[in-house]
């Protein structure tokens, strides 16, 4: 855990201080550098920062509810995309894959986008321009309210956990990372791409807001971004060329609709406007309180006829209500065993279940459950062609068919299920076992073609080959490995 957040505060402040020292480089022509303008920007954008820094609280919240209702729901939308654009990424990444590029896209990935977002809001409030400020941090806002459902019910998994072949680089980098972004990410959310559609729409702001140029150099830093981030989120096995599209939909939405809310969200929100009404409550408290009733008042008198506005705001309202039953709805239930409707194989080990389902239209689908808690989970991974076999021994277990196999160790999460490590054999799988040495390290045996040998489950070191050539049936026991088959004078 401790390995994990140092990854992350290493980005986080490496965000902070590349932002810092480009203020020199971006800042408006007409601005001059100080150490105050620091300790204004919290005085006078206090409710700014509130706006934009509250959709990273949400994030963990939805995130969290998007992992429920996958579970849940088995709401999958990847299949869709996969049909418009088919291996169009994997082809980017295959065609320039270096290892250069895989470490450096990744930090870039999340510090890049750290730097983007971080500079974008922090330097109007820097410089004082509120005109920018309001209109930005409303955009940044307006992006992922807009994402919200995409994410709870458009789930688009990334493509290197999809696409056959492809591999999620930034993923897997290092087991730093890769523990890191199990934390934080359910791997679902690749429908809009924030990472395309948040600077998107900052650019746009500016594009549409920036009267005099004031912002020019760092518009044209934007479009580098934007540019570089396309291409890395592709290569690095995250997102399909559909959610960048999707991003930049999004963005245009939220634009357009800080230009009709900004003006009466920060005639209520301003800052300025906020301390002269706190002077005047500590003043006059009871005239603030008639005050406020008067207006609370006044704002809901005109319901008792209510106009066209009035009318579309109750709608949406009613729509707002019944959706939020149906999620609740979806996001509590549990899917029982008795609706695994045609397994093609299942297997139990402790309190855990795994078992494998091929729907009519040959989407093969595979889940667990833990018989304590009740509590049902999806396994993810590449796409299996054919309903693959399953084994399972203590917290372990292995999916394989044809010439791969995928090895799974249970937790306490709620989200996807990943592998921890993936097989590809020259001969075709037969039969698979889970043994485990004294150190407690998970091996596998695996019966492929006419030969056996064992591997690492994590790492996937292979040992020396077993001499068993004819066995038809292997089983284990911690340490221990059973062999059986026919020869010609018997069993």
């Amino acid at each position: 855990m401790a390995a994990d957040t140092g990854i992350y505060i290493t980005w986080v402040t490496g965000a902070i201080l590349i932002s810092i020292a480009m203020i020199p480089i971006f800042k408006p022509p007409y601005a001059k550098l100080s150490l105050d303008g620091f300790i204004d920007m919290f005085r006078r954008y206090w409710a700014h920062m509130i706006v934009v820094f509250s959709v990273y609280l949400w994030k963990d919240l939805l995130d969290g509810l998007d992992r429920v209702l996958m579970a849940n729901t088995q709401l999958d939308m990847t299949f869709l995309v996969h049909a418009v654009e088919g291996d169009a990424v994997l082809w980017v990444q295959e065609g320039v894959r270096s290892d250069f590029l895989d470490v450096a896209l990744t930090h870039f990935y999340v510090m890049g986008f750290m730097t983007a977002t971080f500079a974008s809001f922090v330097y109007p409030i820097y410089f004082d321009d509120r005109h920018m400020a309001d209109r930005v941090s409303l955009s940044m806002f307006w992006v992922y309210v807009l994402a919200i459902p995409f994410y709870l019910f458009l789930n688009v998994r990334v493509t290197g956990d999809y696409i056959e072949g492809m591999e999620t680089i930034a993923y897997d980098l290092t087991p730093e990372i890769h523990n890191w972004f199990n934390r934080i990410d359910p791997f679902t959310n690749g429908m809009p791409s924030l990472h395309i559609g948040l600077p998107f729409a900052i650019w746009l702001s500016m594009h549409r807001w920036d009267e005099d140029g004031r912002w020019g150099r760092f518009r044209v830093f934007l479009v580098a971004f934007i540019a570089l981030t396309s291409f890395a989120i592709i290569y690095l096995g995250i997102h399909w060329i559909v959610d960048i599209i999707g991003g930049m939909a999004v963005a245009i939405m939220a634009v357009n609709l800080t230009a009709r809310t900004h003006g009466p969200i920060w005639r209520v929100a301003d800052e300025r406007l906020f301390s002269r009404r706190l002077a005047r409550a500590i003043d006059s408290p009871f005239e603030t309180v008639s005050g406020a009733l008067g207006a609370a008042y006044s704002s809901v008198d005109h319901l008792r006829e209510p106009g066209r506005r009035q009318t579309e705001a109750i709608i949406a309202a009613l729509l707002l209500i019944t959706g939020s039953v149906l999620l609740w709805d979806a996001t509590h239930q549990n899917i029982s065993i008795d609706e695994a409707e045609s397994p093609t194989s299942a297997s139990g080990s402790g309190e855990w279940l795994v078992w494998v389902e091929e729907a009519e239209d040959g989407v093969v689908s595979i889940n667990s459950r833990n018989l304590t808690s009740q509590a049902n989970r999806t396994i993810g991974g590449q796409e299996w062609e054919d309903p693959p076999s399953v084994v399972t021994s203590g917290d372990s277990f292995v999916l394989f068919g044809s010439k791969r196999l995928d090895y799974f160790e249970h937790n306490d999460g709620t989200g996807i299920l990943h592998p921890l490590s993936r097989e590809q054999t020259q001969e075709n799988i037969s039969g698979v076992a889970i043994m485990s040495d004294s150190e407690g390290v998970a091996h596998l045996a695996v019966r492929s073609g006419d030969g056996l040998f064992t591997l690492r489950a994590l790492d996937g070191g292979i040992g020396s080959p077993l001499n068993a050539s004819e066995s038809s049936v292997i089983s284990s026991s911690g340490p221990l490995l059973a062999v059986s088959g026919s020869l010609p004078d018997g069993p």
